[in-house]
């Protein structure tokens, strides 16, 4: 008993003694996990109540490294400490960013605005974002300090508008939408990150008015957001003129250069994400890496030609610095959207490794940029953008420090050399998909239940193109643009976007090309990402420990999908029956239905199958005797007239209306209800039905009692 409490003993002491010097690798996981703690409150805290955790641990954490508290015990503790800073860094975050956001009350608004840009997701959804000037009935110190308006299709065309234009409309606007369904994404909570007080829609066409006087800060943004914007007209003109699909091949390459997705039709976008490809359309780590290594190297060659530079400058940093200030540069042509921002600063970590003549890419420079996004924009720890760049970030860093270098051989043929070189980079091409895929299956079932098949395979075909061809034709013919060798390099570019195009559209084609993939209960993410952090970042055999728990997103167990599903208004409601789902109104606020249906696994059916369990007409549902549930639905915010609402109350035992109840009739009594007092408390729904009759998940109780989720109690100015 003894020896195998010694050999044991023993064990866990040589695997203690590999983790020597790695303490530094958790403390960015410590610093997110107290940001996505603050930002799963079920309560907004004072300012007071999180600094004073903070500073105690801090102090703590002092007193225990002057007095030699053991270093197991002094490890803890300091993870402790770096998880309450991660909390109070959030709150301070959360506080420095409150902004005015618009009543529910009010819908229909008068106003002018600057246009600060256009944020249009795809050529069939024209979207910008404003700067209100002046609201027509809103004081100005309730103004939203930034609108997202949606506009009809080609408008921002044929009204010729541009960032830095002001503009009067007539809009349709309300507060940040809440979640789809309960537990769904909380578009409120970016939106309040993001400084967006309302969202909505603008029916006609702006009219373009004389800008006033405004702050010098708002006047560099829409001048750099201009510059952007005609940067991507001429983009999408000259990359590929006179193609049959040439509009979509110039805003693939605008969608590169300056982020812009205004002019990417639908289809495309819809072939990128089915082909696992869709990463390409956001500026992010990859694209910041082919750039920043396309000037390093390309710098350091023609710096090298020059026999007195080579000899007398250390060309290696020089490079390294004007890499740093070209990456700067991209990201403000890139309209510093969140994912190029963090991997800006991962890039700019990583050049500034050379310059302290440290290894530029290591698990080291990985968490300190880490820690620098976390500190500058705590609430990304939540996004799936974040977790999986840093996640396959690890992965491959992980991978690159377990591998050894092939021997060199002695006296070899240089075309024996070249093949095996060739093999070589061939392996770690299909080894480094292989490990950033399976870092990012977790995140892409997670939120998105969604599995590319054929990913893996449109990758290893795509890397090379936009590597080799793509990124730096791309970066050549924007800086030249105006000489014929510029346009040469957009066509080079253009033929190289058009493969790719080629590429998506192939392997989304293929048989099977997605897997659609139920998600798992909410804890089981946090599980996988700790397995994962586990198997990146401890050495020795047991690092493969953490790949069961990695693994968990695939294996645990599925929930089962609740019967209905109604949405966050009552303008909108699902059946489910058996693996299958159907939705009552076709035609109206299909994307919390698509959610819904796609988070649970569910296979969509047509009105058919409705048609036998309801008798659906005009804004009311009711069920048939033969339908599954005795459940009626009202979808107008005008109330029924009586005799349609007594035909509701005797064909259901419970009915949904989207409109306010007063007097409940004598005909309905012991008939249950909801109605618009109920979705204004508790937003969409789930229902189940049990043997004790209906129970309701809700979505707004577990958002609980937040500035984004009660904007009307968090006043306050921003303070940006």
């Amino acid at each position: 008993m003894d020896s195998a409490f010694l050999f044991l003993k023993s064990r866990i002491g040589e695997v203690a003694a590999l983790q020597t010097g790695r303490l530094f690798l958790w403390l960015p996981v410590a610093l997110g996990a107290g940001a996505a703690a603050y930002l799963f409150l079920p309560f907004e805290p004072a300012v007071g109540w999180v600094m004073i955790p903070a500073a105690a641990g801090v102090g703590l954490w002092m007193a225990a490294r002057q007095y030699g508290l053991p270093g197991v015990w002094l490890n803890l503790l300091t993870l402790v400490a770096v998880f309450l800073i991660g909390v109070a860094v959030c709150k301070l975050r959360t506080e420095h960013v409150r902004a005015p956001v618009l009543s529910a009350e009010i819908s229909t608004y008068t106003l002018d605005a600057f246009v600060i840009d256009v944020v249009s997701p795809s050529e069939d959804q024209p979207r910008l974002l404003l700067a209100p000037i002046v609201m027509r009935g809103v004081r100005p110190e309730d103004t939203p300090l930034r609108l997202r308006v949606s506009l009809r299709p080609g408008m921002i065309e044929a009204a010729g508008l541009k960032p830095g234009d002001a503009i009067s409309m007539f809009a349709l606007l309300n507060p940040p939408p809440p979640p789809n369904m309960p537990g769904g994404y909380d578009f409120a909570r970016t939106a309040w990150y993001q400084g967006i007080g309302g969202v909505g829609l603008v029916p006609g066409t702006p009219r373009v008015i004389q800008a006033p006087p405004h702050n010098w800060r708002l006047d560099l943004v829409m001048k750099l957001n201009r510059l952007r914007w005609s940067i991507t007209e001429k983009l999408v003109r000259t990359t590929a003129p006179n193609w049959q699909n040439g509009r979509a091949i110039g805003g693939f390459a605008a969608a590169l250069v300056t982020g812009h997705e205004q002019f990417i039709p639908q289809s495309l976008i819809g072939n990128m994400r089915d082909s696992g490809l869709a990463h390409i359309l956001s500026i992010s780590g990859v694209h910041m890496a082919i750039v920043g290594g396309f000037v390093f190297f390309a710098l350091r060659g023609l710096m090298a030609c020059v026999p007195w530079l080579a000899l007398h400058v250390p060309i290696k940093k020089w490079a390294a610095g004007l890499s740093i200030l070209c990456i700067l540069l991209y990201l403000a042509l890139s309209g510093s959207p969140a994912p190029a921002v963090r991997s800006a600063v991962v890039a700019c970590v990583a050049f500034g490794a050379i310059l302290l003549d440290r290894r530029a890419l290591s698990l080291r420079a990985l968490a300190i940029a880490a820690i620098v996004v976390i500190c500058l924009t705590p609430e990304a720890v939540i996004q799936p953008g974040f977790q999986m760049s840093f996640s396959a970030t690890a992965a491959l860093l992980a991978l690159a420090e377990s591998l050894q270098r092939p021997v060199g051989e002695i006296s070899v043929p240089m075309w024996v050399k070249a093949i095996q070189s060739a093999v070589h980079g061939l392996w770690l091409s299909l080894l480094a998909s292989i490990v950033a895929t399976a870092a990012t299956t977790p995140f892409a079932i997670a939120y998105f239940n969604r599995f590319s098949v054929y990913g893996l395979l449109s990758n290893l075909f795509e890397a090379p193109v936009t590597a080799f061809v793509v990124m730096p034709a791309l970066a050549v013919g924007t800086v030249f643009s105006a000489t014929p060798f510029g346009g040469i390099c957009l066509r080079i570019a253009g033929v190289g976007l058009w493969l790719i195009e080629r590429i998506a559209a192939l392997t989304a084609g293929l048989p099977h090309a997605v897997i659609n993939w139920p998600s798992a209960p909410g804890y089981v993410l946090p599980i996988s990402f700790l397995g994962l952090i586990w198997t990146c970042l401890v050495r020795g055999r047991i690092r493969w420990i953490g790949l069961i728990a990695a693994s968990a997103i695939l294996w645990w167990p599925r929930v089962t999908p609740p019967d209905i599903w109604i949405d966050a208004e009552g303008g909108n409601a699902a059946i489910r029956k058996g693996d299958a789902a159907y939705v009552l109104r076709p035609k109206v606020r299909q994307y919390g239905f698509t959610q819904w249906s796609q988070h649970y696994g569910l296979k969509v059916r047509d009105e058919g199958l409705r048609d036998m369990d309801f008798a659906c007409k005009g804004y009311g549902c009711t069920p048939l005797p033969q339908g599954a549930f005795r459940v009626g639905f009202w979808f107008s915010n005008k109330p029924p007239k009586a005799d349609r609402l007594t035909d509701l109350c005797h064909a259901s035992d419970l009915i949904v209306l989207r409109n306010p109840v007063g007097d409940w009739p004598v005909d309905c009594t012991g008939v249950n209800h909801i109605s618009a007092g109920d979705f204004r408390d508790m937003g969409a729904m789930e229902l189940t039905r049990t043997e004790k009759g209906w129970t309701i998940k809700a979505a707004q109780p577990l958002r609980g009692h937040r500035y984004w989720s009660h904007p009307s109690e968090a006043e306050g100015e921003a303070t940006y």
